[in-house]
């Protein structure tokens, strides 16, 4: 797998908000979210698409409570798809695009791999109530690694609303 690359691609995705990513990942779009991760990161395991390295962004319209009420709601529905999926740390506050967030760290087992995966979530209410959330995922051996650039990742998030 490479490593992600230094240099950043900006998307503008459904003018909800903005991003950059490393410029040797793909974008991969969803009716909800925004799937970006590096070629062979990627695919299909059963019928659940699955990456196993890169980030996730995308709304929960459905999420109208409070922001940790709304996290605590969308870790629950990742858990479903992820049985093994267990919350690492407690929320902590953060900052997006000048937002209150929370980010909460999960630990899983790799449905495409079978290897311990760390996941950061940051989640961030939109001005209509909605969540925003970024899902960034790294085998746990190789998580050190990619952490400066999910943070630049997160940095880079830019709301349109």
């Amino acid at each position: 797998m490479q490593p992600p690359s230094g240099q950043f691609r900006d998307y503008n995705e459904g003018n909800l908000f903005r991003i950059s990513v490393p410029s040797n990942w793909r974008e991969l779009p969803g009716s909800t979210a925004v799937t970006f991760a590096p070629t062979g990161a990627f695919g299909q395991v059963g019928d659940q698409s699955v990456f196993t390295h890169g980030v996730e962004a995308g709304i929960n319209r459905a999420s109208r409570s409070d922001l940790p009420q709304a996290t605590d709601n969308l870790i629950d529905m990742l858990s479903e798809s992820n049985r093994q999926l267990r919350q690492r740390s407690d929320p902590l506050n953060a900052i997006v695009d000048g937002r209150r967030a929370l980010q909460t760290t999960l630990e899983n087992v790799s449905d495409a791999t079978g290897r311990p995966e760390v996941i950061q979530v940051v989640t961030t209410k939109l001005r209509d109530g909605t969540l925003f959330y970024l899902v960034a995922v790294a085998p746990e051996d190789e998580q050190r690694g990619y952490e400066p650039t999910f943070e630049k990742i997160v940095r880079s998030i830019r709301f349109n609303d």
